[in-house]
This record gives structure tokens, C-alpha cells and sequence, in this order.
């Protein structure tokens, strides 16, 4: 049985204490978030301001997020896996996803042909990657503000340090 100190509880400063092994996933995965929302928002912004139909990057970096969500989840259900499964099984997400199979084109691909596609005008189309660029880099710093409220037992709070 757990004791009480391996269940998250709230401070009283409202920061979230968990143990070290939790604290370790929260930190990792809200970063790697917050900086991928970021970035993404900051490609978003290039693209309003540029061409947007002609943006290439955008297909490669939606692809390349796919991929990565998908080999994740794939360790995460796998974590047992041979470095030959986990080799295989990346090999195929980056040619299913970013190159394709015969008579499906990949993510790219399928992302420019939707741009293409959209019946929207050029100035429509800046304001709304330039909207969600902005909202994009503010659900990063969101997450980042979420994902540094955590801490564990033995941490300081630089609150409670007398100056």
C-alpha cells in the first residue's frame, strides 16, 4: 500500500507537491509542450506574414508532430520494446506519415492540397494563422506556467527563503 507521501497534494501557496518519478514526467513533457506550442505558434506567425499558401514548413513540421506523438505513444504502450522494434517502428511512421504509401500521399503533401483547396483569400488566411500563431504561443506559456507549479518533497519554495 502507498503511503500518503507518494499522492500528489496541493501547498498551501497552491504549488502541487508529487513524488520525485511524477515530478520528473510533469517537468519533461510540459516543457517539451510548451516549447513545441511556441515554436509552432512562431511558424504560424512566419506564415501570416508570408505567402501562406506556399508554406512547405508547415506540412513538414505538422508531420514531423505526428510522428513524434505516435512514436511516444507507441513507447509509452511498448516500453518493454528491443532497439531493433523501436528502430522499425520509427522507420515506418516517418515514411508512412511523412513521405506516404502508394495512393496515399503524406502529411505534407495533404496539408498543402487543404491549403490549396480552402476557399479562403490570401488576407483571410493571414489573420487566421497570425490568430492562431498568438494563441499558440499563449497555450505554451500556459502550459509552462502549469507545468512549474509542481514540485516535490524535499524542494525549497524561494517564498518561504527570508531575503
Amino acid at each position: 500500500m502507498a503511503s500518503d507521501t507518494d499522492q500528489p497534494r496541493r501547498d498551501t501557496d497552491g504549488d502541487v507537491v508529487v513524488p520525485v518519478s511524477l515530478y520528473k514526467v510533469v517537468t519533461v513533457f510540459s516543457t517539451l509542450i510548451a516549447v513545441a506550442l511556441v515554436v509552432l505558434g512562431f511558424l504560424f506567425l512566419d506564415a501570416a506574414t508570408g505567402s501562406v499558401r506556399q508554406v512547405a514548413l508547415l506540412g513538414w513540421f505538422v508531420g514531423l508532430a505526428l510522428i513524434v506523438g505516435g512514436y511516444l505513444g507507441y513507447l509509452t504502450l511498448r516500453s518493454n520494446a528491443r532497439t531493433l522494434e523501436r528502430l522499425l517502428v520509427g522507420a515506418v511512421l516517418v515514411v508512412v506519415v511523412g513521405i506516404g504509401v502508394p495512393g496515399v500521399p503524406g502529411v505534407p503533401e495533404l496539408v498543402r492540397g487543404a491549403l490549396d483547396a480552402a476557399a479562403l483569400s490570401e488576407s483571410q488566411y493571414q489573420v487566421l494563422f497570425g490568430v492562431s500563431g498568438l494563441a499558440l504561443i499563449a497555450g505554451g506559456a500556459g502550459v509552462y506556467i502549469l507545468g512549474t507549479r509542481f514540485r516535490t518533497e524535499g524542494m525549497g519554495n524561494p517564498k518561504d527563503d527570508a531575503d
